[in-house]
């Protein structure tokens, strides 16, 4: 463990469109932090409950997420510790989470409904992912910008996703202006980056630093062909055994230890005044060849 006092810090994941990585993004930044001595929780706010199946839980086959917002169920009673990553927890969802509109009392603060939640988990875990889903009007993801302080944007290098960004964008500044003033835009990470599009990357890159200067994450994940593979069987990169010698996998290490440097540095990070983190160190050999890299699972 970094310390003996969890250090709180709630972040949620999301684009205002599907498909953008924002699930391989919770739960890859949050198993590389737990290989550095963290303890992570996820939380999956989203009905198609991929966090969920990307870690292995069957559907339907635990209380998590709907519980959580619904009943005096807590997160350290609600918490899958079984067959997770190293130093991962998970409450997970399920598809009833789309009836939480008609579960919940009318006279609930639908804005509120992840502070109490959140305020346990806080003294519990160090990270806090929250998996949002892809949509700004769902109550889930209008909670978790209630009540997080940082949000971490994915996006893939295609104009749909650029437009998920510029929705986001403008919920950020909303909420922050009507809600949540502590919310800050912890980064923007591009994944599933093919490093021959060039020119599409370089013109998002512009709108991005132009939109939201100094936000952009350094680290990029390259497409690769293993991390849908393993989603199917219920693991991360970092279950593998070889997972050093995957290319993604360490650009996922480099992610999270970037995602470590803003946050423990906040103020610096949010003047302007953080300087960007050197490259960690790797082995010599990388395996880059997609179809060897599905041969590292062992």
């Amino acid at each position: 463990m970094k310390q003996n006092t969890p250090l709180g810090i709630v972040i949620a994941v999301g684009n205002q469109k599907g498909g953008t990585g924002k699930t391989t993004n919770s739960v890859h930044i949050a198993a590389a932090l737990g290989l550095r001595g963290y303890r992570c929780l996820i939380v999956d706010l989203d009905p198609a409950a991929g966090a969920t199946r990307h870690l292995g839980v069957p559907e339907n086959s635990f209380a998590g997420s709907l519980e959580l917002l619904t009943t005096d169920e807590t997160v350290q009673t609600l918490a899958i510790t079984e067959g997770m990553p190293k130093g991962v927890h998970l409450v997970p969802s399920r598809p009833q989470l789309s009836e939480l509109d008609v579960v919940l009392s009318k006279f609930v603060d639908r804005t509120c409904i992840l502070d109490q939640p959140l305020a346990l988990a806080r003294q519990l875990y160090d990270f806090v992912f929250l998996d949002t889903p892809p949509s700004a009007a769902a109550i889930t993801t209008v909670a978790a910008y209630a009540s997080s302080e940082w949000f971490l944007l994915s996006a893939f290098p295609h104009p749909l996703s650029l437009g998920g960004l510029t929705e986001a964008f403008n919920d950020i500044a909303d909420v922050r202006a009507r809600r949540n003033p502590e919310l800050e835009v912890l980064g923007i990470v591009f994944t599933n980056v093919d490093g021959r599009a060039t020119r599409l990357k370089a013109e998002l890159d512009a709108v991005v630093s132009e939109a939201m200067p100094g936000r952009r994450f350094s680290t990029v994940i390259s497409q690769a062909v293993i991390i849908p593979m393993l989603s199917g069987k219920g693991k991360t990169l970092f279950q593998l055994p070889k997972h050093d010698r995957i290319r993604v996998a360490r650009q996922y290490k480099q992610l999270a230890a970037e995602v470590e440097h803003r946050v423990l540095n906040r103020d610096a990070y949010l003047s302007g005044e953080l300087e960007e983190l050197p490259r960690l160190s790797v082995a010599p050999v990388v395996v880059a060849d997609e179809l060897d890299a599905a041969l590292a699972m062992g």
